[in-house]
């Protein structure tokens, strides 16, 4: 049944994930990719480089550049049943756990597109399955392998030390503490950290420039989600019809017949609890959901097993399939954008008042290739004078993206904005008497310029309301010098 469901996930992204456009944040992976470096400014390196392999292999086919999450989210599935198996679970067990990654939106999302979450449950099911094999007695040398696997991990996203401290405290919480004494355990961690050490000399070299992004990020973004909201965040993601599978799961780890995997009880219960502290994004904790749903695949079946108690199976597996189906619409791209804001808006029954609150993502895969043909008419209409000494700019690095993905089409040049990593790639030269600035905020732009003229405008009514329209402005005498100002004006 797995293997089903994850040919069948893989088909659904492959026929589904083209049909808007790329991603903002995809657009900046493909950027960092054609910088090809260790790191950078707010993450790890890894999808950078897939970003620039699919590039290398695919041009800008939006397919070829999400392949790599689609097959992500397949290999989830299959793993979270081998990960059952190992459990003790049989098939049921193995297929309501594959049902239940298939079916949750978090991963039915980030299996859509190009992200960094698109990856995280994969190395956490890859890892979690070697701790699986070493407490079923495989021996000690495994934790080189789950080192190996971490240190991948870690160079896809810097939260895969999430994983890491929840099964130290999951360790040291049950009688496995004893595997602490082992010296391969801080091999496997040795084995990590090498694997990590050229992002962590990157970091060295770059000023830590991720710590003060993610100090940045909690401090605007972080604060403004309630601890009540990560909550009930943790059933709307991973489907409210699969709540009663991962919550036996985690009462059967402390149950005696799942005393062998308490310590993965103890692991989520630890990083819900930190995550809910902190006041993480909703989705920093889903790639531990996949171990929640394999062993209450178990518990499922070691409570449901005999008489009229069996009926209840295949009831649970009815209705994860049946949220599921539900919520795809706000997952991917099915319907059109407009008749998906309806969906949510019926949905909901007027309980969220904006449906941009579920699709404003989905809102974001609309306009960029417009946005780089209108700059780049703009752009051929200027006197030869300007275009000699002129510098693009882009406001967010989602502009500045489509610029450099497309720009070459209309005869532009590389694209600068004062973003994230895009303000680490600095200035070209010439630079910086004539800027053509592109943004959805042209006000932000006059006290730096003294002439400043919109020479076009550009209308996406498909995107979010905040970026529908994006002003080209030639701007002309700048108050100060652009190469000087440089190193003030750096944005998150």
């Amino acid at each position: 049944m797995a293997g089903g469901l994850a040919l069948l996930a893989l088909a659904a992204h492959l026929a589904t994930n083209h049909r808007f456009g790329f991603h903002h944040d995809e657009l900046y992976f493909l950027a960092c990719g054609q910088h090809f470096d260790l790191g950078y400014v707010d993450h790890p390196p890894l999808v950078p480089w897939l970003a620039r392999l699919s590039y290398e292999l695919f041009g800008d086919s939006l397919r070829g550049l999400r392949l790599w999450s689609a097959l992500a989210h397949a290999a989830t599935i299959l793993l979270v049943a081998r990960i059952a198996r190992e459990l003790g679970g049989r098939a049921f067990a193995q297929g309501i756990a594959a049902l239940a990654v298939f079916m949750a939106p978090v991963f039915m999302r980030t299996g859509n597109i190009l992200a960094i979450p698109s990856f995280e449950a994969l190395y956490w099911a890859v890892a979690t399955l070697l701790v699986i094999r070493i407490l079923k007695g495989g021996g000690p040398k495994w934790w080189l392998a789950v080192g190996l696997v971490a240190g991948i991990g870690l160079l896809n996203k810097h939260t895969m030390l999430f994983w890491g401290a929840g099964l130290t405290a999951g360790l040291i919480l049950t009688p496995h503490r004893q595997m602490l004494k082992s010296p391969w355990i801080y091999a496997g961690g040795a084995v990590a950290g090498l694997v990590f050490l050229p992002n962590v000399v990157w970091q060295m070299q770059h000023g830590w420039d991720t710590v003060q992004f993610i100090r940045q990020l909690n401090a605007e973004t972080m604060s403004e989600i309630s601890r009540v909201e990560f909550a009930a965040g943790q059933l709307l993601y991973q489907n409210p019809f699969a709540a009663p599978l991962w919550l036996a799961g985690l009462i059967f780890a402390f149950t005696p017949a799942g005393k062998p995997w308490r310590l993965f009880g103890w692991m989520y219960l630890t990083l819900f609890v930190f995550l809910l502290v902190v006041k993480s994004k909703i989705y920093y904790l889903s790639p531990v959901y996949p171990m929640l749903f394999a062993l209450g695949g178990v518990a499922w079946e070691h409570w449901f097993a005999e008489g009229r108690k069996r009926a209840a199976q295949p009831l649970l597996a009815a209705a994860v399939a049946a949220g599921g189906l539900a919520l795809a619409p706000v997952s991917l791209p099915l319907l059109s954008i407009d008749a998906t804001d309806r969906y949510v808006k019926a949905a909901t029954m007027g309980i969220i008042e904006s449906p941009y609150e579920l699709t404003g993502d989905l809102h974001g895969e609309f306009g960029w290739q417009e946005i780089a043909a209108g700059v780049g008419e703009a752009y051929q209409a200027l006197p030869e004078e300007d275009k000699n000494q002129l510098i693009l700019f882009g406001s967010n690095y989602g502009i500045a993206g489509a610029l450099d993905l497309w720009g070459s089409n209309y005869g532009l040049p590389p694209a600068h904005s004062n973003v994230l990593s895009y303000h680490r790639w600095g200035l070209s030269e010439p630079c910086c008497g004539v800027v053509l600035a592109v943004t959805t905020n042209p006000k932000g732009f006059s006290s730096l310029f003294n002439d400043i003229t919109e020479i076009a405008s550009i209308h996406i009514p498909e995107q979010n309301p905040w970026a529908r329209t994006v002003h080209v402005l030639l701007c002309k005498s700048p108050a100060k010098d652009l190469r000087q100002l440089w190193p003030e004006i750096f944005e998150f």
